[in-house]
């Protein structure tokens, strides 16, 4: 059977018509469009040019933040911001017209006196001539940023020519990049608290590291387009300023003992030493009441505003041999804050404290007796008091003021191992205290495992263990405030930028490690240890003061003995003795002079630096200052009387009572007067300066801005007469009310 033939399909006229129509209508929309794009070019393609490098040029520009100020107690400013702007040319835009480039050039010379070959270079040469971004000047202020816009701007009244005119608007590629570079006022001034923040607005040291995140802000945003009528337009989103920290230290007191530590290193420093007195001199000054840093130094300080300099320690040679490491390191040195990252076998300072924990545990009792001989055997080995002879029969209390070993050792076995590890621990050693700094070290301590009896014995008079210079503030304190125990912070109050404050920082109690009544025995022993023992050269004329000395021999880190002849040297005392208000512990590591082992270093610098500080902080002298003291401390009436000047930055003002009060000062931010109270009607301006009540504003730093300055009688230029008290209507004569000024204390001032 014969298969069905298939049929061959034909591409017929009426399919060809179909595939014409379709290819022609095609060919009609591609024409059509062409006709548009055509069109739209020829009609708004300058508008679109101009959007699409509105979105090149103008996309985003950052606004940068600025970081937060930090200032001291008193409002003086020890870090701010300074806003800066780097002066940019964007060599495409210049190159990309002739007309552009010469009155650019001439520009840069007339405005920033630029040398026309290196400008020219710039602009010819192959690796910068395509560059957006090329730094012409770095860091330049705000009037020079406004020269240059008063250079190239048309304005109507400036008269140009049409010429002059052409040749401003011909300007281009010019631009500047606003930033914020970190300023320190003061230089080395506390530098080691107060710290320094990189060029990237980083931290590194002190309160900048330890309070970046509140001191850093957010940066802000700038939006640059052209609208639907071709206007360019702007948004912007503000940045977020950092916030304002205020301090806890008081600028007037760190003077004070940066003077004296500088006076150390000059008096006993040599070229061997690197004009250094001792290997390191250190001060603490704090509130003992709350835990506030008044002062904190070293003789180690650098400059804030160049914080990456060590020519003052190395030499260039020295310097350039270094691996990354070992500059790393040297700088790490540099920076590190001796008063809270360094620890060291404290000495006898730690004694009082001792003795406190073996009156709170039942183990000792006021006027029990002990007997020195000049050694301890315990178990086989010998351990020697200071008085390697003996110092006899002593009451509890005389064991602190003759500083003696012997009997803190048998007060210590009285405790036993397990009362001693506790309370070192409850009085803060062994641990960080929380001080608000960077990198505090812990010490290091037994425990009642790793303790036996010969650890016990020497760690009961400071040696065995270690400890920082903040951790034993911190204990003393408490062992002399009432027996409460407050953590040390540097941290007063916390701003926003606008000066709102947002937080007032509440001193911290953490526990109190002994009773009030054993904190009173501990406040007497050590004013008798000044008055009659080991701390008598430590005497502030006019004050009643309590402290205790430390002599601690210095372990070889290379043998782990002894170090013969190294020793570390302190002092720590407070004042007035009936309520502590100030504490100043004073260390000497090291010094340089033949005999280390001598307390009196340490004493008399606290000495110096008490009877300046004191008098500034409103203490009163409540004790005869006799021939006798000032014959044994080797002063004079003179020395004390310029000591108790300079502790002061005093002047005087009218409060609202119409009086005129003498030697005033700040203190927390309030203008008080000579006896401490605050001074009605005076205020502390933002400039740091004092307004009293009839608008005299007394600028604090000149010394010069005495009565006669402030006196609104202009009769009366010697103040020989005292002002009156206003009538009712405030225009009268005043009276002679004089805030119990006497005629001889007006003749003495």
């Amino acid at each position: 059977m014969a298969g069905k033939r298939k049929t061959k399909q034909r591409f017929t006229h009426k399919m060809q018509i179909k595939l014409l129509a379709v290819f022609a209508f095609v060919l009609l929309a591609l024409v059509i469009l062409l006709v548009r794009i055509t069109y739209i070019i020829t009609t708004k393609g300058n508008t679109y040019a101009k959007q699409v490098l509105s979105q090149q040029s103008y996309d985003s520009q950052t606004i940068p933040y600025r970081r937060g100020e930090i200032l001291d107690r008193n409002g003086v400013i020890l870090a701010k911001s300074d806003r800066v702007y780097n002066l940019i040319m964007d060599c495409r835009a210049v190159n990309s017209d002739e007309d552009y480039i010469e009155p650019t050039i001439h520009a840069l010379k007339e405005v920033y006196d630029l040398d026309e070959t290196d400008l020219r270079n710039c602009l010819q040469n192959e690796t910068t001539a395509d560059s957006q971004y090329h730094i012409l000047m770095k860091n330049i202020s705000e009037e020079q940023k406004k020269a240059w816009e008063d250079y190239v701007s048309t304005d109507s009244d400036k008269k140009l020519s049409d010429e002059e005119i052409r040749e401003r608007n011909n300007i281009q590629g010019i631009w500047f990049e606003e930033k914020y570079v970190r300023d320190y006022p003061y230089s080395t001034l506390a530098s080691k608290v107060i710290g320094f923040s990189n060029d990237s607005g980083d931290g590194i040291a002190g309160i900048e590291n330890y309070y970046d995140s509140l001191l850093k802000g957010t940066n802000g945003r700038t939006y640059g387009y052209l609208n639907s009528d071709d206007e360019y337009e702007k948004k912007t989103i503000e940045p977020e300023h950092g916030k304002k920290l205020t301090a806890t230290l008081d600028m007037n007191v760190q003077e004070i003992v940066e003077k004296h530590i500088r006076q150390f290193d000059e008096e006993y420093g040599d070229e061997e030493s690197n004009g250094k007195g001792a290997k390191n001199v250190a001060v603490l000054v704090m509130n003992p009441n709350n835990g506030e840093i008044l002062s904190m130094a070293s003789n180690s300080e650098f400059d804030l505003n160049n914080p990456y300099d060590l020519t003052d320690t190395y030499t260039g040679a020295q310097i350039k041999a270094m691996s990354d490491e070992e500059y790393s390191n040297a700088l790490n040195e540099r920076w590190s804050n001796f008063c809270v990252s360094s620890s060291y076998e404290p000495g006898s300072v730690v004694k009082p404290i001792t003795v406190a924990s073996a009156l709170q545990v039942g183990a000792v009792t006021d006027g029990e007796h002990f007997y020195c001989d000049g050694y301890e055997f315990i178990t086989d080995t010998r351990i020697n008091c200071d008085n390697i002879y003996g110092h006899g029969d002593e009451t509890l209390e005389y064991a602190i003021v003759n500083s003696c070993n012997d009997a803190l050792m048998q007060i210590a076995m009285k405790m036993g191992i397990s009362n001693f590890t506790a309370y070192q621990q409850l009085f803060g050693f062994g641990s960080r205290t929380g001080i608000d700094l960077p990198n505090e070290t812990t010490g290091v301590i037994y425990t009642r495992d790793t303790m036996h009896e010969v650890e016990l014995a020497t760690c009961s008079f400071g040696q065995g263990f270690t400890c920082s210079m903040v951790q034993e503030a911190a204990a003393f304190s408490a062992a002399i405030n009432g027996g409460y125990y407050y953590q040390p912070h540097v941290l007063k109050q916390v701003q926003d930028s606008e000066g709102t404050v947002e937080k007032t920082v509440t001193p911290l109690l953490l526990k109190q490690p002994v009773s009030s009544a054993n904190s009173a025995l501990i406040r007497r022993y050590i004013t008798t240890a000044v008055q009659k023992g080991t701390g008598q050269k430590s005497q502030v004329p006019g004050y009643l003061t309590g402290g205790k000395t430390g002599t601690a021999e210095k372990i070889d880190p290379e043998t782990g003995k002894r170090a013969k002849g190294k020793y570390l040297v302190s002092f720590i005392g407070a004042c007035p003795m009936d309520d502590p208000q100030v504490l100043i512990y004073v260390i000497v590591d090291e010094p340089n002079v033949e005999d280390q082992a001598d307390s009196s270093y340490p004493q008399v610098l606290f000495r110096e630096i008490a009877t300046e500080v004191f008098p500034y902080l409103g203490l009163y002298p409540t004790e005869d200052v006799t021939q006798t003291l000032l014959a044994s401390l080797g002063l004079t009436e003179d020395d004390v009387v310029q000591g108790n000047a300079s502790g002061k930055q005093t002047f005087n003002v009218y409060g609202s009572d119409g009086n005129y009060y003498y030697n005033c000062y700040i203190k927390d931010g309030t203008v008080v007067s000579s006896g401490g109270e605050p001074v009605d009607g005076c205020t502390v301006n933002e400039d740091g300066n004092v307004v009293d009540y009839y608008g005299n504003i007394i600028d604090i730093t000149d010394t010069s801005a005495q009565k006669d300055d402030l006196d609104p009688v202009a009769d009366n230029p010697d103040m020989a007469s005292p002002p009156q008290e206003l009538d009712d209507s405030g225009t009268g004569d005043r009276g002679t009310s004089w805030n119990g000024v006497t005629a001889e204390d007006l003749e003495n001032n």
